[in-house]
């Protein structure tokens, strides 16, 4: 999903950097890496706007950095576990996205609807019928949707 998304986004002349963590699975050491590579992208690349994009897993990790840092501008988690998911308030003022798909035989669309409880606006839920975790069964609907709230929060 994320080859795809950067080709879309690259297409509209939007860089995309995808980052592959030092420790895998180890929720704060991602934080730290996704961190520093937002930094790279705003102070040795000279971008003004970076915006987060997780999955899974990642959706927790993107939703943590999004929080905590002052570089951000939106955050996207698609199919996101709870896990780790604490400062989802405190992601606002920055907009956050939420993509989940109702079949989700992995990680339910409860996950999604419970961190938008705790987010505070801006905040967006979108949930897909009949699609599963990796999202393949609608990934044209998902890449039009992230791929075009992705341009409007970036261009603001």
């Amino acid at each position: 999903m994320y080859p795809r998304l950067a080709g879309r986004l690259a297409a509209q002349g939007i860089a995309s950097l995808r980052l592959y963590y030092r420790k895998p699975n180890y929720l704060e050491d991602c934080v730290m890496d996704t961190l520093v590579g937002a930094e790279y992208l705003v102070q040795q690349r000279g971008y003004g706007a970076v915006a987060l994009v997780g999955h899974s897993f990642g959706g927790a990790v993107v939703i943590s950095a999004g929080a905590l840092s002052q570089t951000v501008t939106a955050v996207v988690a698609m199919s996101s576990q709870t896990y780790g998911t604490d400062l989802a308030a405190q992601v606002s003022p920055r907009p956050l996205l939420l993509v989940h798909g109702s079949a989700d035989e992995v990680l339910s669309d409860a996950c999604s609807r419970s961190i938008y409880a705790r987010a505070h606006e801006p905040k967006e839920l979108r949930l897909y019928p009949n699609c599963r975790h990796g999202l393949n069964e609608c990934r044209e609907q998902v890449d039009e949707d992230v791929v075009g709230w992705l341009l409007k929060q970036l261009a603001q």
